[in-house]
């Protein structure tokens, strides 16, 4: 009688722990989130004219990049970007020498094809040039496949990047251009002409002090008009005196990260925001962004620095920043002023040796008297110390009182 209790209970156990096990799933998420987060920059309308945020030279695996365009795309959309020019370089492809080694097996030889480099500051032994053998066009086709795929509301503009002898000449952007396979000569003058001919325009990249190693050269392509523009910012260089032409000289001014390698990696643990080109247009079309640059409606961004002219930076803080009269004692010759934030900018108000840093979406109160001599009531006016105008200057900006 007890050894048959005691089979009982064991039948029931073995019963219990089957009926036990049948509950535990095959798989269980960890997480239940699986939406993705943009992260969104909010910028304000200057003048009527929206701010898109852009980058115009990117490289992807098809040259020298480390991304392949889907991660190029994804990223710059996931990075708050409204419009990107994927820059492969003209004459540089390891990433396609790279492939046509993976993909050897596949040939009847077994060895990988021949790869074709245009030189680009000497001919081969032959005494030829042996051009383009990518087709640069199906590049900028595969991101617009991509952004079509993932539906994302961001311009794509059809670019590349060229050089000759980088050493002395330097690095160029052509954009906005129609065919890229057609605008290639070994001659980098008679390309600049080809991009002028299809209506795309022309960038100096880092420019650095390129100009000092072949000045007349440069000299050369500037009297021509073959030159639209220059980055005045590369990744989290900065170049004064390029800022200095710009404004001067009347030169389109861009902000560009030319990435490489990820932009997680370099900006995301700077508390930055990548290093782009705000671009102020009526719309998000082709046409209009051409416009603005055309019309050097550009402020750049690196670092939490902006550079522009003074008066587009003057306009873009008054449009980024609320600023109250919050109560005004007569008495004692007093204004107490709000000043609030509202886009994703941080801006550095100095008075005198005081520095006030008007953080994202906060706000600051101020206190200003009168002027001694005049007896008239000083003006919110403040020397904003992370914006750069001509002469390695930060502008002095007053204001505009919300009544």
């Amino acid at each position: 009688m007890k050894r048959l209790a005691l089979l009982l209970v064991a039948a029931s156990l073995c019963i219990l722990s089957t009926g036990a096990q049948n509950k535990i799933p095959h798989s269980q998420r960890t997480c239940n989130e699986i939406a993705n987060r943009r992260t969104e920059i909010i910028l304000p309308q200057v003048r009527g004219f929206n701010c898109y945020k852009a980058d115009f030279h990117i490289h992807t695996a098809y040259s020298d990049g480390a991304a392949s365009i889907t991660g190029r795309v994804d990223e710059a959309w996931y990075d708050g970007l409204d419009i990107i020019a994927i820059t492969d370089h003209y004459e540089h492809h390891s990433g396609v020498k790279k492939f046509f080694k993976i993909a050897a097996p596949y040939n009847e030889d077994g060895k990988p094809n021949k790869y074709i480099l245009p030189n680009s500051s000497i001919k081969n032994a032959e005494g030829a040039d042996p051009g383009v053998k990518i087709d640069f066009n199906a590049i900028h086709d595969e991101a617009l496949w991509v952004r079509g795929r993932r539906g994302y509301d961001m311009l794509i503009v059809k670019g590349c990047e060229m050089a000759r002898n980088n050493e002395k000449l330097g690095h160029f952007n052509a954009l906005f251009v129609k065919d890229l396979n057609s605008i290639y000569n070994f001659d980098i003058k008679e390309a600049f002409r080809n991009v002028k001919k299809q209506g795309g325009i022309v960038i100096h990249n880092h420019p650095g002090n390129i100009e000092s190693k072949n000045p007349e050269w440069h000299e050369e392509v500037r009297k021509e008009g073959l030159i639209d523009g220059y980055e005045v910012a590369n990744g989290f260089t900065f170049y004064p005196q390029i800022l200095d032409r710009c404004i001067k000289d009347k030169y389109i001014m861009l902000g560009n990260t030319d990435s490489h390698g990820f932009t997680s990696h370099r900006y995301g643990t700077t508390g930055f925001f990548r290093t782009m080109t705000i671009v102020m247009a009526k719309e998000l079309t082709e046409k209009a962004v051409k416009d603005a640059l055309l019309k050097r409606r550009t402020i750049v961004y690196s670092g939490g620095e902006l550079m522009g002219e003074e008066k587009w930076l003057d306009d873009f803080l008054n449009a980024a920043v609320d600023c109250k009269i919050l109560k005004i004692d007569e008495k004692s010759g007093v204004r107490t002023f709000s000043f609030t934030n509202m886009t994703s900018f941080t801006y550095r108000l100095r008075r005198g040796k005081l520095i006030y840093e008007l953080e994202p979406f906060k706000s600051l109160i101020f206190t200003l008297g009168k002027d001694k001599k005049s007896g008239e009531y000083v003006q919110p006016k403040f020397r904003i110390d992370n914006m750069w105008h001509a002469d390695y200057k930060h502008p002095v900006i007053e204001f505009k009182i919300d009544k």
